[in-house]
């Protein structure tokens, strides 16, 4: 303790010791120093939004990245697949306990041949080029590369007969940035989204067109309009509290792949220098040049007294795999895949270490999906799914019997894609004995499979009704293998009967 700590203790104690205190506990963590060790590492002490404040800049460098550099376009492919695959599928679901059966397959009927007919078809998307599922992946790859995206709700069709309701996905670059301060009214603007008092999103100010675009002729470039939030829905992965804009998924790998794709460069140049295979003949000043002009297999040429020859020494290349090696399993980490995944190269795995690899992948892919694609765009997709068609055909589900608040107790749910399972033989088997003994559902183990279990059963009972009628036994029906098929003769009757009845 030096001089100063020592008056202070004599004066104030309670003072002396929470100073010794804090030093002991600054002492305990080398990384809250200060010194050559910390150097590299920048202490700034902003919000989420003020740190990505060149989130534009970063989502350009990663968009260029996806275009030429193979494993970012992989990266991208492979988050985009686990997170949407096939589709998000959607489902109607009644929750009203008042209803009878026949009015709730009515409802389900009804619904499924709406789903089949907007969601299914390009009538969904205002551009005319995707259905819902195709938007979905869409979403899923603009957040990736840009870390958000934009999509718009138009309630309104061009045909009067369709749902009233479309999608248009945009890109980030269409917030009008330059939109910042506060309003008359008391709102706030920052980054082109306003904020009413209480921190709530109120609208957002949206270019006409793309700002890096071609000029579109009737419209006026650089000019944005105020959209009410609730005709956007912003996807985007939050990561810190109070976060309202994302970023870059690239954003912690894109210095080391654009390191890996510069190694790269430079090892195929070696490559083609060592190609180059070089022969240099050397001669006495004053000699004459030899009739040697190429080499050739087995050739044999006597060298004059003055003369000698030199072979150049290729460049070798030492070293690149492991190095590149390394570098995707940090690229791999950072973008929340497995390096399996991301490279394709199984060589150094066997069926445990893969499947613990893709089970952590599989938990990242789960978050994406419940913490963010499907709140922030699916379930809001489906109110506006469900208000336009209570617009359409509120009235004809009434007259037919429904009641009319059915509306309040009509949802749809969500279900994503079935996951991979690497063993088939092992992991269903698992499964099955799990349902056996209690430790899960056959509707929990279906859904991870992402089939849908009510029409799951569905399905299984046409089914067995259909081989019943017309004879027919699988093994996979217990009632058939126990003899509670149709009697002999009946199979060919059902046949017939069938044939006369198409």
């Amino acid at each position: 303790m030096n001089l100063l700590e020592r008056s202070i203790a004599a004066v104030a104690p309670r003072w002396a010791m929470s100073r010794a205190r804090a030093r002991a506990v600054t002492a305990h963590y080398d990384a809250a120093g200060v010194g050559r060790r910390t150097s590299s590492m920048k202490a700034a002490r902003t919000d989420a939004d003020a740190a990505a404040r060149q989130r534009l800049r970063m989502a350009w460098y990663a968009r260029d990245m996806v275009r030429n550099t193979p494993f970012a376009a992989r990266a991208q492919s492979v988050i985009c697949g686990g997170i949407v695959g096939d589709g998000i599928l959607p489902k109607v679901v009644l929750d009203s306990p008042e209803l009878n059966d026949t009015a709730r397959k009515l409802v389900r009927d009804r619904g499924l041949k709406l789903i089949e007919a907007h969601f299914d078809t390009c009538a969904i998307d205002r551009q005319g080029r995707q259905n819902l599922y195709g938007l979905q992946r869409l979403v899923a790859n603009t957040v990736v590369d840009a870390g958000e995206c934009l999509v718009r709700v138009y309630r309104s069709h061009p045909d009067p007969k369709a749902l009233q309701l479309q999608l248009d996905v945009l890109e980030p670059d269409f917030l009008d940035e330059s939109k910042f301060g506060l309003l008359g009214n008391g709102n706030e603007i920052r980054d082109g989204i306003e904020y009413d008092a209480a921190g709530h999103r109120v609208a957002y100010w949206l270019f006409t067109q793309h700002p890096g675009g071609d000029w579109s002729p009737g419209r006026r470039p650089g000019i944005s309009e105020r959209i009410p939030a609730g005709e956007i829905l912003h996807v985007f992965r939050q990561d810190r509290p109070g976060q309202m804009r994302g970023v870059t998924w690239f954003a912690p790998v894109m210095m080391r792949l654009q390191d890996l794709a510069d190694h790269e460069d430079a090892q195929l140049m070696r490559q083609k220098i060592a190609a180059c295979f070089a022969a240099f003949r050397v001669r006495a000043e004053g000699g004459k040049d030899g009739e040697i002009k190429e080499l050739a297999p087995g050739l044999i040429y006597d060298l004059g007294e003055d003369e000698d020859i030199k072979f150049a020494t290729p460049p070798s290349v030492e070293g690149y795999d492991e190095f590149t090696r390394s570098a995707l399993r940090s690229v791999a980490a950072g973008m929340g895949v497995t390096y399996e995944a991301l490279t394709g190269d199984l060589g150094q795995v066997n069926f445990s270490s893969a499947r613990m690899g893709r089970l952590e992948m599989d938990q990242n892919i789960s978050a994406w999906q419940w913490l963010m694609l499907i709140p922030q765009m699916m379930q809001p997709l489906a109110a506006a799914f469900v208000d336009a068609w209570n617009a359409r055909d509120g009235a004809d589900l009434v007259k037919a019997g429904l009641p009319a608040d059915i509306w309040h107790f009509l949802r749809l749910e969500w279900q994503p894609p079935r996951k991979v399972i690497v063993d088939p033989t092992r992991e269903i088997t698992a499964l099955g004995d799990a349902v056996r003994n209690g430790f899960a559902s056959r509707q929990q183990v279906v859904r991870q499979l992402g089939v849908d279990p009510e029409r799951l059963i569905e399905e299984i009972a046409q089914d067995r009704a259909d081989a019943r009628r017309l004879g027919l036994s699988f093994d996979s029906d217990p009632g058939a293998k126990a003899g509670n098929g149709p009697p002999p003769g009946e199979a060919e009757e059902a046949i017939r009967d069938r044939q006369v009845e198409s």
